[in-house]
């Protein structure tokens, strides 16, 4: 429509530039100028600028040797990349933690990769969120107790879905497949209880141990069984998980996203800097009903 008393029409191309402008801000690129869009294209060239200050003081912390072979998680973003030979290779989306369960900055490797895991809830989630529905529940989601442990049984339904990486002394983070497809398709995807789902998690188990035939057909094997396997990699691969809000995208672009965990906000506060950043608007209604993974 044409807006009134400017003379400017919203038509094909100005869609396209505001597309372009979402795609770089980490929205749902549908051309509307809805609330999210608005707060974003209210923030100044001074508050961005700032931003990317307070990034490159995070990156300031990092050490300077990264390995050639590396997995990074941006948590701000929700996304990977995938380092092979010091290149970036492959990259998905990935849910992570929600700002209640904020998955931390951290660097650890993990050398093997279980096919069919059980999962093993822990005590918080268990007392919270799965044993105040009585033992009804447990057996409509495959779950049992064992040593006062919860356990739900791997499985087509199963929380860590059909593949775990695991992460050395991670605290128990770690990155695996999920049943609950939706949430990769939403732009705000911080919404687990820490741990990294990652999106088409099977490809990537089977990307990972591609080098070696004999291991990627015990992985192969171990999915058409669905026979409960742990597999070594051959090899260390590093794991990144870290809290970028300002960073440079596949087209070379500095991109921005939303400081959903207002790690931003208290950095500024500690070095003296006043900014003024868009709020996260959250595109999905919460975690999905029934959604307890890690």
């Amino acid at each position: 429509a044409r807006l009134a008393g400017m003379g400017a029409f919203y038509g094909p191309e100005l869609v396209e530039a505001v597309k372009g402008f979402q795609v770089r801000h980490g929205l749902a690129a549908d051309g509307r100028i809805g609330t999210g869009t608005q707060r974003s294209l209210s923030a100044s060239a001074e508050d961005r600028a700032r931003q990317i200050a307070l990034n490159l003081e995070r990156r300031r912390w990092l050490k300077r040797d990264l390995a050639p072979e590396r997995i990074e998680v941006n948590t701000a973003a929700a996304i990977m990349v995938y380092w092979k030979d010091g290149k970036p290779v492959h990259s998905n989306r990935v849910v992570c933690g929600s700002p209640a369960n904020q998955t931390p900055s951290l660097e650890k490797q993990f050398a093997s990769v279980v096919a069919n895991p059980p999962w093993y809830v822990p005590a918080s989630i268990a007392r919270n969120e799965i044993l105040p529905k009585g033992p009804a529940y447990l057996a409509a989601n495959n779950m049992y107790i064992s040593n006062g442990t919860v356990i739900q049984r791997a499985g087509p339904t199963a929380a860590l879905g059909y593949v775990k990486f695991e992460l050395r002394d991670s605290y128990a983070i770690f990155l695996h497949d999920t049943p609950t497809k939706s949430a990769f398709n939403l732009a705000m995807r911080q919404r687990s209880h820490g741990c990294v789902r990652v999106q088409d998690a099977v490809d990537f188990a089977r990307l990972l141990l591609s080098p070696d035939p004999a291991l990627l057909a015990q992985f192969d094997e171990a999915q058409d069984t669905r026979e409960t396997k742990r597999i070594q990699t051959g090899r260390e691969i590093t794991v990144r998980l870290l809290y970028w809000t300002a960073f440079v995208d596949g087209q070379g672009r500095v991109a921005f996203r939303e400081d959903v965990y207002s790690r931003d906000e208290k950095l500024a506060d500690a070095l003296g800097i006043a900014v003024s950043l868009p709020k996260p608007v959250d595109d999905g209604r919460g975690r999905d009903a029934g959604d307890v993974g890690p």
